[in-house]
């Protein structure tokens, strides 16, 4: 629901705010005051073409803000949640600015781009003008309309359909994985081909780790031995001051000074310890030196493996793990494409029995559609007669088959009318009169209002070359939706106006040279002075009218 629109600078509006009721919003003014750009403003802010002409004379930037209840807009709500648009309070303020340079979305005070406001604003406004509408010339709401209204009996078809759609495209998905028998055979020789070439690798994880050790080992053969020799020789070498001589002298000084101090006892043992490691060291650099075994062609084998391992990774994953892994999975496939034939040929079978059981579920979810159509067309008629057009036909046009086949059954739906007598029937868009589709709107609106989901209609002066009795039973019907959604409607017909449950004065006023657009929201004083204005009554015969209107309008409303 719209709680609020706020427009700055547009237009002849230099800032204002409106906040909407719950139930019928009417606004009314002279030609010319300005009530269409209160619309056009707030198709703005819904995401409609950013038109710089509207900016208000001498302003650099325009705006609008329009805040929304969401509470009765959960599928917008999840929209939003999933744009990571949080609702805080179950509110959504759309914020939109235009200047000559660039325009700014915010949702929630978050950046947001067109299409993801057009997605939201879709969810929650619907605006019908007198030639245009945003849902339904769109043919392919047709059957989704059709759906909602035929919901409990067409539903449950629908979702077997779906289902069957479903594991039929999963089947045909799966026969495709297997291509054609030429196929098949050189996809066996391919895949015998890498299985043998990794499994005669014998591959082990961590392998290439150690192999690298080993060749860094090989290549540094000299350096190490090198070293090895420098470390042993300093520790014990022929040299007089390598580390053993010059522990064991300083040994046996301390041996001969604990004799007459006994607190150097404990730095003797220390240095005792030390030549005792030192010698194990030397030992073990020993055997080292004597078991290095330098082989050359170990040597030429370690960088041929290392070689093989890294080719293998470059062909079947980045690690070995990735390479076992393609490995079994090449195993699986070979495996399944040798046993082919029979798995096609199940396969196959199965395809056949969905297909049959689909087809005959879509015709049922058809005939289905097509009795709910009947009563749709019914109820149409009948309202469009109440609204003047007796006489009208009203028809959905089905075109169904195989090549239209998919998740919602094989049926193409589309609305089609005959506004006159003796007329064919015709598709919506093709209707010239915007009075009379206007009024054809109204009637599937009255019956539709309530299937849509949409929270908030917007009706654009759609009671043009309407009057008398046909403007009580427009009254009447604005009144039937706004009892389960919110309505706003520009009108000049006084039954409109009287049947307000919010009205709204759009006039016209020149202050200093500068003319300015104000809105004014009515008591129920200046409702029966509008429903006067409306009517062009004069004087006390005028407002006896008006207050007339207004008691009988109140009294449907009770």
């Amino acid at each position: 629901m719209l709680r609020s629109l706020r427009v700055k600078n547009i237009a002849l509006i230099d800032d204002c705010t409106l906040v909407f009721g719950e139930k019928l919003n009417v606004l009314s003014g002279e030609t010319g005051a300005g009530k269409s750009v209160i619309i056009d403003s707030l198709g703005f802010a819904l995401g409609a073409r950013a038109d710089k002409s509207l900016i208000r004379h001498g302003q650099d930037t325009a705006s609008v803000e329009a805040v929304f209840d969401l509470s009765d807009a959960p599928q917008a709500a999840k929209v939003l949640s999933d744009m990571g648009i949080e609702a805080e309070d179950g509110l959504l303020i759309i914020y939109r600015t235009m200047s000559e340079a660039r325009s700014d979305i915010r949702m929630n005070g978050r950046m947001a781009t067109l299409s993801m406001l057009r997605e939201v604003a879709s969810l929650l406004v619907d605006i019908l003008g007198q030639h245009e509408h945003q849902s339904l010339l769109a043919v392919s709401t047709h059957i989704q309309l059709l759906d909602k209204y035929g919901e409990e009996s067409i539903s449950p078809l629908k979702a077997q359909v779906a289902t069957l759609y479903h594991e039929y495209k999963g089947i045909l998905k799966e026969l495709s994985q297997y291509g054609d028998e030429s196929e098949r055979i050189r996809r066996l020789d391919v895949l015998k081909y890498q299985i043998e070439e990794i499994s005669a690798a014998e591959l082990q994880e961590g392998e290439e780790e150690k192999l690298l050790a080993a060749r860094d080992r090989f290549r540094n053969a000299e350096k190490i031995l090198n070293a090895v020799h420098t470390a042993k020789s300093v520790m014990d070498g022929d040299d007089a001051y390598s580390v053993l001589s010059a522990l064991s002298s300083a040994m046996t000084a301390l041996r001969q000074a604990s004799s007459y101090d006994k607190d150097l006892e404990n730095e003797y043992e220390r240095l005792d310890a030390s030549y005792t490691e030192i010698k194990d060291i030397i030992g073990d650099l020993e055997s080292y030196i004597d078991g290095f075994d330098f082989d050359g062609a170990s040597a030429d084998r370690v960088e041929k493996r290392v070689d093989l391992i890294r080719s293998l990774k470059r062909k079947y994953g980045g690690s070995e793990s990735a390479v076992l892994e393609s490995l079994d999975a090449f195993r699986e496939e070979y495996d399944r494409l040798v046993n082919a034939s029979e798995d096609i040929a199940a396969l196959e079978m199965r395809k056949d029995e969905v297909y049959s059981e689909l087809l005959r579920r879509a015709a049922s979810l058809s005939a289905s559609r097509k009795k709910c159509a009947q009563n749709l067309r019914q109820e149409i008629e009948k309202e469009l007669s109440e609204l003047g057009m007796k006489g009208s036909k009203f028809d959905l046009s089905f075109v169904s088959g195989e090549e239209y086949l998919g998740a919602d059954g094989f049926d193409a739906v589309e609305f089609l009318i005959s506004p006159n007598p003796g007329e064919p029937l015709r598709s919506l868009s093709k209707i010239i009169s915007g009075g009379e589709m206007s009024r054809f709107m109204l009637a599937l609106k009255v019956i539709t209002a309530r299937l849509d989901g949409i929270s908030t209609l917007v009706f654009d002066e759609i009671d043009t070359g309407i009057s008398g009795k046909i403007g009580e039973v427009v009254a009447e019907k604005l009144m039937l939706v706004s009892s389960t959604r919110q309505v706003l409607v520009i009108t000049h017909l006084p039954q409109v106006a009287a049947m307000s449950d919010d009205h709204y004065l759009i006039e016209k006023k020149t202050i200093e040279n500068k003319t300015f657009t104000t809105i004014l929201r009515l008591d129920e004083d200046g409702v029966i002075g509008e429903i006067e204005r409306l009517s062009a009554g004069v004087g006390e015969y005028g407002t006896l009218h008006a207050k007339e209107l207004r008691a009988r309008a109140l009294s449907l409303k009770g």
